[in-house]
Parts: C-alpha cells; sequence; structure tokens
C-alpha cells in the first residue's frame, strides 16, 4: 500500500476525518437565455471551515494529495472551495467554464494505490478541472487515467467519493466507480445527484414516478419521503428542478435553484456510529453562473451564518486563500423620514 509522507498524512487525517460522510445535493439546470447554473448543498456533522482558494495555470501539484505522489503542471487556472481550510480541492470551477462537484458514495471501489503516478481519490476532482477544459475533454480522458484508492490509517470511515462535473456549455456528467467499473452518466439524466445507491438506481426510480408529475400542484404526493436519506433527497430535487420557469437573469436562475436541492434541519439525526445518534445538517450551499461566473456561497452552521458572493473568473490566475465563513451579515439602513 502506498504510504502518505508523514506531514501528508498528518494534514490529511485532520482535513479529512469529518468528511468520511457527506450526504450532499448537486443540481445544473441548463437555461435557455442565461447559460448553465448549479448549486449543491454540503451536508454534514461538524463544521468544515471552508476556504476559497486560487490555484495558478503554471503551478506544480501532487496527483495523491500534498507531497504525496508524482508531481505534476496545473494547466488551467482553477477556483476552488478547500475544506478545513487545507489545500485539497471539494469542489472547483476552471478557466474554461469546468465545474467539478464532490459527494459521498459509500459503494466506490478502487484497487488501492501502488505506484506514485496513480491519481487518488482524495484528488481526482482536482485533477479533472487542473487539466481539461470540457466535460467532453474530461469524459473521453477517464477511461485511460490510472485510479488508486488512498487508505489513511486512523479514520473512522473510509473516504469513498463520486463526482459531478459541468461546463458551461451545458454539458454535465456523473461519476462513479463501482464493483463493475467505471460508470458515466451524461446530460439531463445527470442534471441532479445525491448519494448512493447508484445513478442507475435513482434513474429507475424516477422513471417510475415522473408520469404524475405533468398534474402536478401543492398537494401532489410527488414521490419523496420528505426525509433527508438520499433517495429522497434526489427526488425532491428532481421534482422541483422540473417545476422551474426560464429565470429573468443568471442571477435569478441562481435564486430559483438554489431553493431547489433539499437541506437538512440542523441537527437533524443521521446515524449511529456505536456512542448514539449522530446529528448533522446543511453546512453550506454553493450556487453558481458557469456562464457569468457569479458564485454566492451560503454558510449556515455554529455560530456562523452568512451569505458571500464572488465571481469566480474575476480571481482566475491568483494564489490567494480568502474565509467563507467569516462575513458581516448585512444590516438594514433606515432612514427616517
Amino acid at each position: 500500500m502506498m504510504k502518505l509522507k508523514p506531514l501528508a498524512l498528518g494534514i490529511l487525517m485532520a482535513g479529512l476525518t469529518a468528511g468520511a460522510a457527506h450526504a450532499c445535493t448537486s443540481v445544473a439546470w441548463n437555461t435557455e437565455d442565461h447559460g448553465t447554473i448549479t448549486s449543491r448543498t454540503n451536508d454534514w456533522m461538524e463544521a468544515t471551515n471552508p476556504r476559497l482558494g486560487g490555484i495558478v495555470k503554471g503551478e506544480t501539484r501532487y496527483i495523491q494529495g500534498p507531497s504525496a505522489g508524482i508531481d505534476y503542471t496545473v494547466k488551467y487556472d482553477v477556483v476552488a472551495v478547500l475544506p478545513y481550510g487545507l489545500d485539497l480541492v471539494h469542489d472547483g470551477v476552471n478557466s474554461e467554464g469546468l465545474q467539478v462537484n464532490t459527494l459521498y458514495y459509500r459503494p466506490m471501489t478502487m484497487d488501492a494505490v501502488s505506484k506514485s503516478s496513480q491519481i487518488s481519490q482524495l484528488t481526482l476532482s482536482e485533477y479533472i478541472i487542473t487539466n481539461y477544459a470540457s466535460v467532453a475533454e474530461a469524459v473521453e480522458a477517464l477511461p485511460t487515467l490510472d485510479y488508486g484508492y488512498l487508505k489513511l490509517e486512523g479514520m473512522p470511515a473510509d473516504i469513498v467519493l463520486h463526482w459531478s462535473i459541468t461546463d458551461k456549455s451545458g454539458d454535465r456528467a456523473v461519476i462513479e466507480m463501482d464493483p463493475d467499473g467505471l460508470k458515466i452518466y451524461r446530460g439531463e439524466e445527470a442534471a441532479v445527484m445525491t448519494n448512493d445507491p447508484s445513478m442507475q438506481e435513482h434513474i429507475d426510480n424516477l422513471k417510475e414516478l415522473t408520469p404524475k408529475w405533468e398534474s402536478a400542484d401543492r398537494n401532489l404526493t410527488f414521490g419523496s419521503n420528505g426525509n433527508s436519506a438520499s433517495r429522497s433527497r434526489f427526488v425532491h430535487a428532481s421534482y422541483f428542478l422540473s417545476q422551474l420557469d426560464e429565470p429573468s437573469s443568471a442571477f435569478n436562475g441562481m435564486m430559483k435553484l438554489s431553493t431547489v436541492p433539499y437541506r437538512v434541519p440542523a441537527d437533524a439525526p443521521y446515524m449511529d456510529f456505536g456512542e448514539g445518534m449522530t446529528g448533522y445538517a446543511t453546512e453550506w450551499t454553493l450556487s453558481q453562473s458557469l456562464e457569468t461566473g457569479d458564485s454566492v456561497f451560503e454558510y449556515n452552521f455554529g455560530e456562523n451564518w452568512n451569505t458571500v458572493r464572488f465571481n469566480v473568473y474575476e480571481l482566475m490566475g491568483t494564489s490567494f486563500e480568502a474565509s467563507l465563513i467569516e462575513s458581516d451579515m448585512g444590516q438594514l439602513d433606515v432612514v427616517e423620514k
């Protein structure tokens, strides 16, 4: 088994211990007049303290994580969300308009890393957006890449993932590494993504539900159980995405789409890991226009409750880091009459 250098192992263990079982939702919407818009939730049991960071074209990165594996040269500028404030890409957009979202996926199957040239599951998201300009280009390359699962000693659970990639042309794919091999779901059927079971099972379930959506009103039982399980969240997001009207602007579209993913309420019961029931919630939501670069990051966890607006294309080409959880909530501006 490939082992990380001590410093890298310590950094990854500190940054990923709580990231072992994310339960999230990712949604993409191709509008007619305002380009492709995405929104995703990040749901977890403790603060991941995300930061926004820049990766610059020509920079040297490591293929398996900080100081682990061989190095490679970044081809495209990237602006990314870094979990726990560390140099690990959670989500990101590159200068060509290719975006990646990383979500937890229990069925992920990879052989263990056996050589330094393999891409680990921890860095696949980063590798895709630093090396490819479009979904089509990434999808063509994926079957030729050499992957490996990197076991981190001392972790409470395996780091197992799947990914969505979306570009400004409206193309989108969901990537899963299943026991029977690489699976790629493309286009409209990949518009919504949650967690396990497989995308194929979610898609098959949805086909049985969608016929009755045509007569929808507020009393329609559209198929969601109304809980935070991934099956229910997949149906919830798919149904409300199907009901959206064309937005008046890209920003209006971002606002609309941000309401579509199911947001897990604070302190919702999640799972008993042997020491009693653990709670979790939607820590943050990120909504983006891949056409304009406009982004809205909403943080709702612990003592932090704020919204940050930025443009990823304006930030491209700069090496930086900025907190995404600390900002001043806007105050009401009262004018005396």
